[in-house]
């Protein structure tokens, strides 16, 4: 698992075995309590492609969370 600290958000992405031996990316992004706001997490379940080792699937997944708080992206609800 990797985790990393994006602005008010913290990333945690890592890799789940399929059959066939196969690995899926796994993403859970979490934006952090402030004086105003709890926190609040939200995973992303069922990401593709499927990747052949877990080091990929999770640098696939971290480098989604770092996009999706970039862009403030509309798919990022917390």
């Amino acid at each position: 698992m990797l985790r990393e600290q994006c602005g008010p958000y913290v990333i945690a992405a890592s890799a789940c075995r399929l059959p066939g031996l196969k690995w899926q990316p796994r993403l859970t992004i979490t934006r952090l309590a402030s004086p105003q706001t709890l926190s609040k997490s939200q995973a992303f379940p069922g990401l593709s492609p499927a990747f052949d080792t877990s080091k990929a699937a999770t640098q696939f997944a971290l480098e989604l969370g770092r996009q999706l708080t970039r862009e403030r992206s509309s798919r990022l609800t917390v």
